[in-house]
């Protein structure tokens, strides 16, 4: 499957990164890998990018991505970790001129190896299409070609999977508004709200970020070991160049679009615990109205209670026959003293209710007297906080009618 690279053009598609160690160290051997690549690919980095030079004039470039991507199939299930792993190594061709038995290696042309672990099928299909155009052969003169290839596909990938998180927030955006819609007009507003899925959604924004910020590293790497390397006067190189600038604005713009899903989705799980706690507090105001209807019974009744128990009297007696009761004359007592106690306490219950008496609102001084006391306690803040104590003398009372200020 994999042939000599000095005499290759095409790119080669190596076994998976998870093949068995047996292939590995004779892939390893046979196309010289580094031993950082090899390295980062037991410990499973985030991403890498590495350029190193041969003493033969060969360069091996390296890249490693290991992302998790969710699966909008299965949603609530654990995401797929992908691990590519991306090799190329190019060397200098030789080139006898007719001329001239010397070698000459002025037309910098190259012969190109890439080894692709576990690549994403939308590579394979971008290779494939490359290898089928005429222009295939301009990796043979800029094989960062090759790396343009690499990050456009993943990008796709990434892209894809971007606009499908996208859609399930969204899903779950309008699902939570409606709840928050329909909280108080209906008991259903808080049954089958998933909490789960919108903190799995809420992960997948943030993977998918991870993601991103270590794509857009990548192609920032790239970009910089291009600038290095890459002749000018050749359009090849220039045009290449500025694909992998494309590329990192495509990486920047997914990037953003994320930003702004995660942006909604924390929005979202935000709002659904403020529906379970709106909830929470509709189920405790119906509850408090029946203990504050008992409450108000209780005030009214246990006075009378109170008293009946007190005085030890008995109002109501039974005739011998069963059949009628006779009233005891003294039950105007019972009245007289229940009803002016449970009114008290109706009253010190009425005073602890609010701030003051609405007998206040009723008697044509109470507003003023309010005003001038909410007035009062404004200066006095003044004065506390810094003013000396002199705002203290300034209270005055000419905003009071002149009856209350006699």
């Amino acid at each position: 499957m994999l042939g000599g690279w000095l005499s290759s053009d095409v790119p080669r598609i190596a076994p998976l990164d998870s093949s068995p160690e047996s292939e590995y160290p004779t892939l390893a051997t046979k196309y010289h890998l580094p031993e950082e690549f090899h390295f980062e690919r037991v410990q499973g980095v985030t991403h890498s990018f590495g350029h190193l030079l041969g003493g033969d004039g060969s360069e091996t470039l390296w890249m490693h991505f290991l992302v998790e991507l969710p699966q909008k199939d299965r949603p609530n299930e654990q995401p797929n970790w992908l691990h590519w792993g991306f090799v190329m190594t190019w060397l200098p061709k030789i080139v006898r001129t007719a001329s001239t038995s010397t070698t000459s290696q002025s037309n910098k042309k190259y012969s190109v190896a890439l080894i692709a672990f576990q690549p994403p099928f939308e590579m394979f299909q971008r290779i494939f299409n490359f290898v089928r155009f005429a222009n295939w052969a301009d990796v043979t003169v800029d094989p960062y070609v090759l790396v343009d290839l690499a990050l456009m596909s993943w990008y796709h990938r990434f892209d894809q999977v971007a606009w499908e998180v996208t859609a399930l927030v969204r899903t779950e955006e309008i699902d939570v508004f409606r709840r928050a819609r329909l909280l108080r007009s209906a008991e259903s507003s808080i049954e089958g709200l998933d909490l789960h899925r919108l903190h799995t959604s809420a992960k997948d924004a943030i993977f998918m970020l991870e993601g991103l910020d270590a794509a857009i590293r990548l192609a920032e790497a790239a970009m910089s070991a291009h600038e290095w390397s890459r002749q000018r006067d050749e359009t090849v190189s220039e045009n290449t160049h500025r694909l992998l600038r494309h590329r990192l604005e495509l990486f920047h713009s997914t990037r953003l679009r994320m930003v702004s899903c995660q942006a909604r989705i924390k929005n979202s799980v935000d709002l659904a615990f403020h529906i379970n706690t709106a909830h929470d507090s509709l189920v405790n105001l119906r509850n408090s109205r029946s203990v504050r209807t008992i409450s108000i019974v209780g005030m009214v009744f246990i006075p009378f209670g109170a008293i009946t128990g007190v005085f030890g009297t008995q109002f109501f007696t039974p005739q011998a026959h069963g059949q009628h009761m006779d009233v005891n004359p003294d039950l105007w007592v019972l009245f007289a003293i229940a009803i002016p106690v449970t009114l008290f306490i109706m009253a010190i219950w009425q005073v602890s209710e609010h701030d003051h008496l609405k007998l206040w609102r009723l008697d044509p001084f109470g507003p003023a007297l309010v005003r001038w006391r909410e007035a009062r306690s404004r200066v006095f803040g003044r004065g506390a906080k810094g003013d000396g104590g002199d705002a203290l003398e300034a209270t005055e009372l000419q905003n009071l009618p002149p009856a209350l200020t006699v």
